[in-house]
């Protein structure tokens, strides 16, 4: 008896580890996946629901699982089945991993059905308006002045963006070349971030662009930064969580907007005006460097 009982036990509980590795299989899956992986297997009334979600996936947060299943035309069990079926353990931890997909910036999941064609340009005027403010009132005297003077005295300095933030990174680095040298982007074609980081010294400097939505490499290459001893200026926005622990400072962007795309004016204006105290306290240093370019632009007949 004892040694069928341990069996049973021994069952249950291997059972129970395989269940939930299967749920921390799938837990990271965003739910459209999810539903495209079972689409061809769902009984029909599972399948109305499942067209009723892909339909405006960013909608599911919204809604009670009453609201939903009568939306489809289907009963709250097929609902229930459906969701286990996806490996949530409830319809409130697919409500919730629809939330986590619109607060991490996903264009399809801030998209919704009921909101307007066209966004006035009045109201898009103001919300712009707003996120500037918010982003540059939002940035410290005593930080700008360290972080300029880094800028002006460090070695070289590295820039590190993916995605939207790439273009960001890229802005800055063309105003920085203006008046000192030694400012690359990383990584570039064919290249990888490991090639730079291996030569990171402490009198450098890494500035990194990290508004949603991030890539998962971007902590591992921020601590592999802290961890040569380079200083580290990060943009980030206000979603982020634990980047701005790994940086030296950290400047907070507003991002979010109405609309399914996210505004980068206040991240551009930001890195502007970074630039531009910069380049006044180079003083002299600064303007040789940039009447040096001029110069070579002339000679090699580069603009009209």
């Amino acid at each position: 008896m004892s040694i069928l009982i341990d069996t049973q036990i021994s069952n249950t509980v291997e059972g129970n580890q395989i269940l939930e590795a299967n749920m921390n299989d799938t837990r990271a899956k965003s739910i459209e996946v999810r539903i495209h992986e079972e689409y061809d297997h769902l009984p029909e009334s599972e399948r109305k629901l499942a067209d009723a979600i892909l339909d405006s996936p960013g909608d599911l947060s919204s809604y009670t699982a009453t609201e939903l299943t009568s939306l489809a035309g289907v009963s709250k069990a097929a609902g229930t089945r459906l969701f286990r079926r996806l490996g949530f353990a409830s319809f409130d931890e697919a409500k919730q991993l629809a939330r986590d997909r619109t607060h991490w910036g996903s264009p399809l999941y801030l998209e919704r059905k009921n909101r307007k064609n066209v966004l006035p340009i009045s109201d898009y005027l103001n919300e712009e308006a707003s996120i500037l403010k918010n982003s540059l009132m939002r940035l410290n005297a005593e930080d700008i002045d360290t972080v300029c003077e880094k800028i002006i005295a460090a070695r070289r300095i590295f820039l590190l963006g993916y995605r939207n933030s790439n273009m960001l990174a890229n802005y800055l680095r063309w105003q920085l070349l203006q008046f000192r040298g030694d400012v690359h982007l990383l990584p570039t074609g064919g290249e990888t971030v490991g090639e730079f980081t291996a030569d990171f010294l402490p009198d450098d400097l890494l500035i990194v662009f990290a508004l949603r939505r991030r890539p998962i490499r971007l902590d591992a290459i921020m601590k592999a930064a802290k961890d040569k001893k380079i200083p580290i200026l990060l943009f980030i926005d206000p979603t982020a969580r634990g980047q701005p622990g790994l940086a030296n400072w950290t400047f907070t962007i507003h991002v979010e907007t109405s609309s399914s795309f996210d505004s980068l004016s206040g991240a551009l204006s930001v890195a502007r005006y970074i630039a531009i105290a910069s380049l006044n306290r180079a003083g002299s240093r600064g303007r040789v460097h940039l009447e040096g370019i001029e110069h070579q632009h002339e000679v090699l007949g580069e603009f009209e």
